[in-house]
């Protein structure tokens, strides 16, 4: 539909409301489904695609420039106000390249496009010059889970191991998850005394390490670390955990 859009980020509301807050493909199966729903009056132009999360260095959105061993159906839809569209995503025999004693991840992008606002009768002409129409981007992980793979999102959460360090007046904490399956944080608070540090969030891949740097955080001098965070469970709920960290120096 389009080689490349320019990012836009502001307070605009996305029209499009996906189904879930991620896509867990079963590796069981041939197909797994995603329900897009359009909340807005006007009809929407959607382009769907996957990629590998790489993100371009020009600030654009490059569409399809990413190859993924899924297909997706219907690339692109046009969605009536109050109406929903399901698009199906297959597996092609690309995927016996992914790893089978592990998640995979991927990002699915829904970029939506809105129909272009109607003329007002006697209203002063305009040219197009003046008007803008922005392009909305979602994006959620699409994890692909290989058959056969044991376990959760849960019991991955509860298993992982932490450790944390000094460095100069940073704290690096570290996630150990030997699990095969990801595990995502939608907020870490490093806390020492009475002061708090905080990151985002972030991704722990599956049998790897994964480091969160608290800046500024040992600063204060010592004491006490204890590690609140969110996880996120494949249903998109948020679980919240308390850990008793250890300073390794």
């Amino acid at each position: 539909m389009m080689a490349a859009l320019a990012i836009l980020s502001g307070p605009s509301q996305a029209a499009i409301q996906v189904a879930g807050t991620r896509v867990i493909f079963d590796g069981s199966q041939k197909e797994q489904t995603v329900r897009l729903t359009n909340a807005a009056d006007q009809p929407v132009l959607t382009q769907i695609w996957l990629d590998t999360g790489e993100e371009s260095t020009d600030n654009t959105i490059q569409t399809g420039a990413q190859s993924t061993p899924f297909i997706i159906n219907p690339p692109v839809a046009r969605i009536n106000g109050g109406k929903a569209q399901v698009v199906r995503i297959f597996k092609t025999a690309e995927v016996a390249s992914l790893p089978r004693d592990r998640e995979s991840v991927f990002w699915l992008n829904i970029l939506e496009i809105p129909a272009k606002a109607a003329k007002v009768a006697d209203a002063e002409p305009q040219s197009d010059e003046n008007r803008l129409n922005i392009a909305l981007r979602t994006r959620l992980k699409f994890f692909y889970r290989p058959a056969g793979l044991k376990g959760d999102t849960i019991s991955a959460a509860e298993s992982v191991k932490w450790r944390a360090r000094k460095d100069g007046d940073d704290y690096v904490v570290t996630c150990i998850n030997s699990s095969p399956i990801h595990v995502s944080f939608a907020r870490l608070a490093l806390k020492q005394g009475d002061k708090q540090t905080e990151v985002p969030g972030g991704l722990a891949s599956p049998q790897s390490d994964e480091e969160f740097r608290f800046v500024g955080a040992a600063a204060a001098g010592g004491g006490k670390l204890t590690l609140d965070l969110d996880y996120i469970t494949e249903l998109g709920a948020f679980v919240p955990v308390s850990v008793s960290l250890s300073d390794e120096g």
